[in-house]
């Protein structure tokens, strides 16, 4: 396993993934909200169907995210 310690450099890569995450799960929590706010409808499954696609997307990144090592840089 390599050295994840987060450098300035790390920083700027940890940055967009962590945005991504953020921003899939964000997507998929509106989504789903918005569903169950509504009576049913098969017509509206379609933006939780997308947003479900993007989550899985997003896993990749999330697990960088997941797997950095943060330690106090002195």
């Amino acid at each position: 396993m390599s050295d994840n310690t987060l450098d300035d450099a790390s920083w700027e890569g940890f940055k967009p993934d962590a945005a991504r995450a953020i921003r899939a799960t964000q997507g998929f929590e509106t989504a789903a909200a918005d569903l169950l706010d509504r009576p049913f409808d098969p017509a509206t499954h379609g933006g939780v169907i997308a947003a479900v696609r993007e989550l899985a997307e997003a896993t990749p990144a999330a697990m960088r995210v997941a797997q950095m090592q943060l330690r106090e840089v002195v």
